[in-house]
């Protein structure tokens, strides 16, 4: 297990536009998936494609390997 800083990918909703978020620590281990925690959020565990654990240089511009039709979260 290894915990990191990290930057989460968020999709906008109705008044918002998509954006990465720092602030949270993602831990990777043998379950698929990174986990992310925050102390704002309640612990998720999502796709890695949503999570960089480099500052992002433009935070609105999404990420390489976006699946606006794939999982989000893992449950």
């Amino acid at each position: 297990m290894r915990k990191e800083r990290c930057w989460v990918w968020f999709r906008g909703g109705l008044n918002e536009a998509s954006r990465w978020v720092g602030g949270f620590q993602a831990t990777t281990d043998a379950e698929p998936g990174v986990l992310i925690q925050h102390p704002g959020y309640r612990d998720a565990r999502v796709p890695s494609w949503r999570v960089t654990t480099s500052e992002p240089a433009d935070l609105n511009s999404p990420p390489a390997g976006l699946d606006e039709s794939g999982p989000w979260q893992f449950f």
